[in-house]
């Protein structure tokens, strides 16, 4: 999220308020024991809590259906079905028929597309931080857009990888330890490409790490779960 946003103020008022209801029950907690206080203390940090949930949840199914999401999407519908294709006629079966399904937009839903929201999201934040204040929001959607498009090209060719690398060694798709091991490498690598284009310090390569990382980690949960075994009757 960044300060400009329109439910920012919101936001940063609730988590203040979490904050403080923290800090009191804390401090109530290790004052005297008084049990009406510490219900009340209590109860404020449940009721702050549960108000900043619902906010974050809010803002959530909002950013779900936002253009910004919608246009990165479309890139990544088209992605996934050259690539997708790619890994049906040379990967595992049911890797590449998962991957194919990723070329629709039915196929990005639940957790996938909440690591698209959290990509989106942390690659405006990052150059909004590189542009500047000043900036037009079509230099920011420009530069946000080559670079999710990078993410996911890289992710899914680094998949496409493992899914022929599953057609030879069958018990790889078991070894999630391992899978995420494969798939290091190229997210190392997009970091990397990406640190440059936004000039990226430690911290601004953390951010962005872990939002690659969940995005790789969602894509592997969508593309590894193994087919159903056959019915018999």
């Amino acid at each position: 999220m960044w300060k400009g946003e329109r439910t920012a103020p919101q936001l940063q008022q609730a988590a203040q308020k979490l904050f403080v209801a923290a800090e009191a029950l804390d401090a109530r907690i290790h004052a005297p024991f008084d049990a009406v206080l510490l219900d009340r203390a209590a109860a404020a940090f449940r009721s702050a809590a549960s108000q900043l949930s619902k906010q974050l949840e809010d803002r959530q199914a909002a950013r779900r259906a936002s253009t910004d999401i919608g246009r990165v999407m479309k890139r990544f519908v088209a992605h996934a079905r050259e690539i997708g294709k790619l890994t049906a006629q040379r990967g595992a079966d049911h890797v590449g028929a998962a991957m194919e399904a990723l070329g629709t937009e039915e196929g990005w839903t639940g957790a996938p597309l909440d690591a698209v929201v959290q990509l989106v999201d942390t690659l405006e934040f990052l150059s909004r931080e590189k542009l500047g204040d000043k900036a037009r929001a079509s230099q920011v959607s420009s530069l946000v857009d080559r670079a999710a498009s990078t993410a996911m090209v890289t992710c899914m060719h680094a998949l496409k990888d493992l899914a022929q690398r599953v057609r030879s060694e069958p018990n790889l798709i078991k070894d999630r330890f391992a899978m995420l091991g494969a798939l290091k490498p190229a997210g190392a690598s997009v970091v990397e490409r990406l640190a440059g284009w936004l000039s990226l310090d430690e911290n601004g390569r953390a951010r962005l790490q872990g939002a690659i990382e969940q995005f790789e980690q969602k894509l592997l949960d969508r593309l590894t779960v193994p087919a159903p075994p056959p019915k018999r009757f």
